[in-house]
């Protein structure tokens, strides 16, 4: 008799009780580690504004060539600060979650070849995002602006003038509506981007296609994760804003914890390539 084959190991389900529950306890192992980093992370966001603050107001913009470019440097720092500060909190998320108690100094900790990876991802996924509303701005909005403009002329008078300006608006209407539910699609799908980055080693289009493999088969739920996550960070800012420094690291404890359940981890695995050093 020929042996039966292996039965396929079903998809794992996303939980999201046991991933509040596990993000929670996950802070809980270091929450002053944890507090601390997203103080540091906050305060340098800070200073990035006020460097970017030199180029004035849009009311009074300075004329200084050294103001613009101070203005550029903060505004390229404030991204990297905030691409490191995911890196690191998903660092000492998953020490956390593999029974490890993340030191400050581990979730300062810079690594280039993820830091790398995230900025590609992240660089490849705003060029998809934005340049599809691009191009819905200047393949229809465009011709429905100048349209509009010369519509009193008598290039653009008559009645199907105002016939093709009311079918452009109707087209860019439905456009940007598809456009907006497919930044709702793509915010959801890729909220893993860091996690992924951080510890799966992968190039930016492979990133971008792996958190899709994660994130469609459940993505429904993956939304309401985040509308909890979204309802952790309001009930933080709402703490008297101090409560936002605890927020922030317990939401991103959550949003690892669901990724590791995605992976089919047991409770306390550690996600792949997870040293020993990391969960120290």
């Amino acid at each position: 008799m020929a042996p039966t084959p292996a039965a396929r190991p079903a998809t794992p389900r996303l939980d999201i009780g046991d991933a509040v529950h596990d993000g929670w306890r996950a802070f809980c192992r270091s929450p002053r580690d944890f507090v601390l980093f997203a103080l540091l992370l906050w305060g340098l966001q800070i200073l990035c504004q006020l460097v970017q603050s030199r180029i004035g107001t849009s009311e009074a913009l300075s004329s200084q060539p050294s103001d613009w470019i101070l203005a550029l440097l903060g505004l390229t720092a404030g991204v990297v600060v905030s691409l490191w500060g995911s890196l690191g909190m998903v660092r000492g998320a998953l020490s956390a979650l593999a029974g490890g108690r993340p030191s400050l100094a581990l979730l300062c900790r810079w690594e280039g070849g993820a830091m790398s990876r995230l900025v590609l991802a992240t660089l490849l996924l705003g060029t998809i995002v934005g340049g599809s509303l691009l191009a819905i701005v200047v393949v229809v909005g465009g011709p429905l602006a100048l349209l509009l403009q010369f519509k009193e002329t008598a290039i653009g008078s008559g009645g199907a003038a105002t016939l093709l300006a009311i079918f452009l608006s109707l087209v860019l209407v439905l456009l940007l509506g598809l456009w907006l539910i497919g930044l709702i699609y793509f915010n959801v799908n890729q909220q893993f981007l860091a996690q992924i980055a951080l510890r799966e080693g992968l190039g930016p289009w492979a990133t971008l296609q792996r958190g899709r493999q994660l994130a469609d088969p459940q993505w429904p739920l993956l939304l309401l994760l985040m509308i909890v996550e979204g309802l952790l960070g309001v009930l933080g800012v709402l703490a008297c804003f101090v409560g936002f420094f605890v927020a922030w690291p317990v939401v991103v404890c959550v949003a690892t914890a669901a990724y590791q359940q995605l992976l089919g981890l047991p409770e306390g695995g550690a996600a792949p390539s997870l040293s020993p050093a990391d969960a120290g």
